[in-house]
């Protein structure tokens, strides 16, 4: 079950999200995952969090947990297995990027 954003504090949209990304930092991140209980954060983590903010930067938009797969090598299941809660509640949310329209 996700928690609220109590811990994360007032830099968060009401789903958990960052308002800007300008605000994430690693800190703010290992901050996200321990409140959703992701982590603690390994290598893997921060592969798929690096590629996603690179991904969002280039493009405008978060990557597919194919491309995921593709570009970091990681098997798909094994990136389940990191943000079990999918993509977008888990890698786009610790990678600071802004929740998608139309996400619920």
């Amino acid at each position: 079950m996700e928690k609220t954003n109590q811990a994360a504090g007032s830099g968060l949209d009401n789903d958990g999200f960052l308002k800007t990304m300008s605000e994430w930092d690693r800190a703010k991140a290992e901050e996200l995952a321990r409140e959703h209980n992701i982590g603690p954060l390994t290598e893997d983590h921060w592969r798929v969090i690096e590629y996603t903010q690179w991904y969002y930067k280039t493009y405008g938009t978060g990557p597919s947990v194919v491309k995921v797969h593709k570009e970091t090598g990681l098997k798909r299941a094994d990136i389940c297995r990191l943000f079990p809660c999918g993509m977008v509640k888990g890698a786009y949310r610790l990678a600071g990027l802004p929740r998608p329209p139309g996400c619920a």
